[in-house]
């Protein structure tokens, strides 16, 4: 490339012509200047460099419509870098392969360890990890990146977990990407799995070119996530979204809500559970409470009335500070959202206003969010010139 042209020019215009060829090819270099408003001279100087790294590739040639010289067409290679995509959850954790489409192309789903310490844990899963780039014979030469999306805060900066899950041994302070790179020599990313379910939603769900927007998971816990004005929120300590510590009344304050939390008390599977024994002294689990919500049962029928109502109030809080265009339910308890997504919807329209009306809706992604979100925000450290949503700061 001309050196003097400047290289913060140079790299502008490499990714330009980068998305262009992925997102149109096959393309001649007189296409690719046409699409780009590039000189030919740059954008050929361009693709000889990406030829060279092997990003893109030389296949067929251009028809000219005339006599005219025929051009040769480049092509985006979607499998030149590869990554591993995991959500690590409380019971089960799911292995995903993806490309640098952030295309899912294979997967695989195992139990939760049942250790009791943070080394075993870490042992098991490097051991399951390895087995599953062995299963699926990834090239270890075009393995880039790895990204994890795991419970609790995150910072994703330095690849440490903050504040971890109770579902996960010893899950507080653990510099959990320095741990697995150290084992499996490959560069790790750290996400909260709701934050990187977001943005799942926003590359292939309910959030697509929306700007404003909250992911909220309603599973055994409770969480959320928050897109404001194209930016996903992380707050000073990565600690934006922990809504299960909202508190709702006065005599809140006074309560030992513990590590659970008053909104997640009232607002999850768990919370479901220890509601209906506070209640009635009955052991159910979640699952039960909802079937025998839908059956009819008055109690489990009631507790499903006040997670609705908290989760209303809950919402309109939400809405009237950041005054989001959508709010997209998730987990496992939202899966039985026609019991109770009725009531919320009539609470929200009575108490929302023309400005902040919201409908809330239910993932379609469901269980797939949280990995292609964590492609998404691998791939955009590894690759920042691949441009997949430029209206949009997810890192």
């Amino acid at each position: 490339m001309n050196l003097n042209v400047p290289n913060t020019l140079r790299r502008m215009n490499a990714s330009v012509v980068l998305n262009v060829i992925r997102q149109n090819s096959p393309l001649s270099r007189a296409q690719i200047a046409k699409l780009t408003g590039i000189t030919k001279a740059t954008v050929s100087e361009i693709v000889s460099d990406l030829l060279d790294e092997k990003i893109i590739y030389e296949s067929g040639f251009s028809e000219t419509g005339g006599l005219g010289r025929k051009g040769v067409l480049v092509n985006f290679d979607p499998d030149h870098g590869l990554g591993i995509g995991i959500d690590l959850g409380g019971t089960k954790i799911t292995f995903s392969l993806f490309n640098l489409n952030a295309e899912i192309l294979a997967q695989h789903q195992e139990p939760t360890y049942p250790v009791t310490t943070r080394i075993e844990f870490i042992d098991r899963f490097s051991a399951s990890i390895q087995a599953f780039i062995e299963y699926y014979q990834v090239p270890r030469e075009k393995l880039r990146v790895m990204g994890i999306a795991t419970p609790g805060i995150v910072n994703h900066l330095s690849g440490v977990v903050l504040e971890g899950s109770p579902n996960l041994p010893e899950w507080d302070n653990i510099p959990l990407a320095a741990e697995l790179t150290s084992r499996l020599n490959i560069r790790v990313i750290l996400e909260n799995d709701i934050r990187a379910a977001l943005v799942g939603e926003m590359w292939r769900g309910k959030c697509r070119h929306v700007h404003s927007a909250a992911l909220i998971g309603i599973g055994t816990g409770l969480g959320a996530a928050l897109l404001v004005d194209g930016k996903i929120i992380r707050g000073v300590n990565n600690a934006a979204g922990e809504i299960g510590y909202m508190m709702f009344e006065r005599s809140h304050l006074s309560q030992n809500w513990r590590n659970k939390g008053c909104f997640e008390n009232y607002c999850s599977g768990s919370g479901l559970s220890s509601r209906i024994e506070e209640l009635s002294g009955a052991s159910m689990s979640a699952k039960e409470i909802l079937q025998a919500a839908a059956s009819g049962e008055h109690l489990p029928n009631q507790v499903v009335e006040e997670l609705a109502d908290y989760l209303t109030i809950g919402i309109i809080n939400i809405v009237n500070i950041a005054n989001v265009e959508k709010i997209i339910l998730t987990g496992g308890v939202a899966q039985s959202a026609s019991l109770f997504l009725p009531r919320v919807q009539a609470n929200l329209d009575r108490h929302l206003f023309a400005n902040t009306r919201v409908f809330v809706e239910l993932s379609e992604l469901k269980e797939q969010a949280p990995l292609y979100g964590i492609a998404m925000l691998a791939l955009d450290v590894v690759y920042p010139s691949i441009r997949f949503m430029p209206d949009t700061q997810i890192n």
